[in-house]
Order: structure tokens, then C-alpha cells, then sequence
């Protein structure tokens, strides 16, 4: 067994007032399930939440995220979570919110840190951790993309 890494920092503009994208991100379980290839989300209770992910495979490994993590919400502004136990699977990041550029925008920035623990000869890290990487780039892009969607689309409905 290996420990695949993986990192990505990505920030989006959202049109709201930051109250609302607060909310919207201390609720972990609601905007987690947001986040793409996520099969299953519970919350364990006292921060800490359940994830299994969709399987990922290619052609060199097949392999099924399924982790704990312990979030804390305490911080309006700043989400964050790491590793709680051990599984096969180990995040730790935050998300972040600032001021936009104009009246009514919210800069949200989410920041993650990944290994994943693979059954593979050491030497083939080399050819998995870019897949990987690239993984992680547009699961973290998809993820801003469906928060901003998600708030966006209800302050319209309104």
C-alpha cells in the first residue's frame, strides 16, 4: 500500500450576501453532498461526518474513497476539516469566504489536501499522482461550481 497525493486551491464568485454563503457552508451535510462523486454523506454527530465517493479507476487502480472527517463550523468565515481516524482515504482543507469586487459578491476560496492509500508498486506513484491531481483539480472546480449554482439558483427563485 501507497499514499497517492493530491492538493488544489480554487476560488469562485458567488452572487450573494455573505450571510447566506455562511450558512450555506456551515451546513456540511447539505453542501457536502454538493461536492461530485460523493455516494454517501452522514453526519456521526460532534463534527464529524462520513464520506464514501464514487469509485475512481485508471486501468491502474480501482479504488473507493471512504473516509471520516471532523469539520469545524465555529469560524463565519472559515470551514475546516481533516482527518478523523484511519481509512483508506484522508482530506483536510477549508473553504474560506472574502469580500467580492462589488456590492452583493462573496469570494469563495476552498483550499484541500488529499492522500489516498492504493495497492500499488511504489514505483508506479510517478504515473498515478498526476491522474490523481487532475482528480482532485476538477472535483474541487465541480465543487465551487455546484455551491455557487445551488445559492445562485435559490436567490432567484425568491
Amino acid at each position: 500500500m501507497v499514499w497517492i497525493r493530491s492538493k488544489s486551491t480554487r476560488e469562485i464568485t458567488v452572487h450573494t450576501d455573505r450571510e447566506t454563503l455562511r450558512r450555506t457552508i456551515a451546513a456540511v451535510l447539505e453542501t457536502g453532498r454538493l461536492m461530485p462523486g460523493v455516494d454517501e454523506m452522514s453526519d456521526l454527530g460532534d463534527g464529524v461526518f462520513h464520506l464514501r465517493l464514487a469509485t475512481v479507476s485508471n486501468g491502474a487502480v480501482v479504488f473507493t474513497p471512504d473516509y471520516q472527517a471532523r469539520y469545524d463550523t465555529t469560524d463565519a468565515d472559515l470551514v475546516t476539516w481533516e482527518p478523523h481516524g484511519e481509512h483508506n482515504f484522508r482530506s483536510w482543507g477549508h473553504f474560506r469566504i472574502s469580500d467580492g469586487a462589488a456590492d452583493g459578491e462573496q469570494i469563495l476560496e476552498i483550499e484541500t489536501r488529499a492522500e489516498a492509500s492504493v495497492d500499488v508498486a511504489p514505483v508506479v506513484i510517478i504515473l498515478i499522482e498526476p491522474f490523481a491531481q487532475k482528480e482532485s483539480d476538477e472535483a474541487t472546480e465541480g465543487f465551487l461550481a455546484a455551491i455557487r449554482d445551488s445559492i445562485e439558483t435559490a436567490s432567484v427563485a425568491r
